[in-house]
């Protein structure tokens, strides 16, 4: 910021009913997600737009009489970036990042306003017991879509 400052997210300035701020593993993991989230956004749009962009360009070579080299250039582009993204996943990737990020967010306001299940006598403790929660089960749910994806690869007839 101009005076110097760092530049705090709204959810990094709450505060517990007895004051105490955010722990600190709690702020790693959404701040993790947020850098995620946003890089998963860019990368995603960043690779449709590409490929929106040499698929227009197609008809637009062909058209313009171009030589057959340049429109076979670019629909094996176009084919290339169709593989990258059904490999990757990047929208996938957004989605599901940024439901984790909304569920942390959501934990983060929930123990900032003393709310079940962070009414007891170990608020912080629950309250880094579920983020952690949160985090493993996007981890697992990355996992199995990356094991059904290469079953399915597996289970393709292979030419012979």
């Amino acid at each position: 910021m101009a005076d110097g400052t760092a530049h705090k997210h709204w959810w990094q300035q709450l505060t517990s009913p007895s004051g105490s701020s955010l722990p600190l593993s709690v702020i790693e993991r959404v701040s993790w997600y947020e850098h995620q989230v946003k890089k998963q956004r860019r990368g995603n749009h960043a690779l449709e737009a590409t490929t929106v962009v040499l698929a227009a360009g197609i008809p637009a070579a062909a058209a313009l009489g171009a030589p057959t080299a340049v429109t076979a250039v670019l629909g094996a582009l176009v084919a290339i970036l169709a593989g990258l993204r059904q490999l990757l996943r990047p929208g996938e990737n957004w989605i599901r990042s940024s439901g984790t990020l909304i569920a942390l967010q959501r934990e983060t306001v929930l123990w900032s306003a003393g709310n079940a299940p962070y009414d007891g006598q170990r608020p912080d403790a629950a309250l880094v017991e579920n983020v952690e929660a949160l985090v493993a089960d996007e981890a697992m749910r990355w996992a199995d879509q990356r094991s059904a994806r290469r079953t399915n690869a597996d289970a393709e007839p292979q030419s012979a």
